[in-house]
């Protein structure tokens, strides 16, 4: 039995009158919340990015979203990729401050191999974990916020706290076109088996090897253990270098 959560079917017109309500605001008395923070996880090669890329696929083919709503760290191909904007590093955490900050309403976010992004070990600036901890309105402003990580305690605790879902896939069977997976609904605290359809295609329309991390700020890096061989002064060099954005080229 489904049961509504919708409080004007269990109202009268009378009780409206009574309560003073606006056409507008009787319009405006139940928004049903959409998105949610879904944080897929489990080891290496076990689907984790192929079901974050198949549900976002279902929401574009559905007209739910366009890619023109959507960003994220991995690239998107085919009409998928039409509209997408891919952002890591910094980039990336700048737009999920301002997802949550401005606020964006109605949009989609990839953040894949998160441990990357939001490590536990070095999670520790002020402003990603405000980050973190206001992705709990994610799904109050219709946005979706698609999480991978690796199993263990590699990703920050905010993170798995503000997870609304947690995603357990299995490897796809090429056989039937599909790949079962669990969810472990953190709302109401259920676990349920899917499988999700039509797979393969989806395999298609993203990269599958890719670095997720901003690639150019990591060229050029020197080795912590290398940097303590420098002699004092190249090491200051370095530093200032870094500081003015530029490469020290070796010679």
């Amino acid at each position: 039995m489904n049961i509504s959560h919708n409080p004007l079917d269990y109202v009268t017109r009378q009780d409206l009158i009574e309560l003073g309500l606006s056409p507008d605001e009787i319009a405006e008395a139940y928004q049903p919340s959409g998105g949610g923070v879904y944080h897929a996880r489990g080891a290496e090669s076990m689907g984790k990015t192929l079901w974050v890329a198949h549900k976002y696929r279902y929401l574009i083919d559905k007209g739910l979203y366009t890619p023109y709503d959507a960003v994220g760290n991995i690239t998107l191909k085919g009409k998928y990729g039409d509209g997408y904007t891919v952002l890591k590093g910094k980039d990336l955490r700048e737009y999920l401050w301002n997802l949550t900050h401005v606020p964006y309403t109605g949009k989609i976010v990839i953040i894949d191999e998160a441990d990357s992004e939001f490590p536990a070990r070095s999670f520790n600036e002020k402003e990603q974990t405000e980050i973190a901890l206001r992705l709990w309105h994610t799904a109050k402003l219709h946005n979706y916020i698609f999480l991978t990580s690796h199993l263990g305690n590699s990703t920050d605790i905010i993170m798995h706290l503000a997870s609304h879902f947690y995603i357990f896939p299995r490897q796809p069977n090429f056989t039937t076109n599909s790949m079962d997976f669990t969810i472990a609904n953190g709302l109401d605290l259920t676990m349920t088996d899917w499988t999700a359809t039509d797979i393969i295609k989806t395999m298609l329309i993203y990269s599958r090897r890719e670095l997720t991390e901003d690639t150019e700020t990591e060229q050029g890096k020197i080795m912590p253990s290398l940097k303590k061989k420098q002699p004092q002064k190249d090491i200051e060099l370095d530093i200032e270098a870094e500081l003015n954005g530029l490469t020290l080229e070796k010679g």
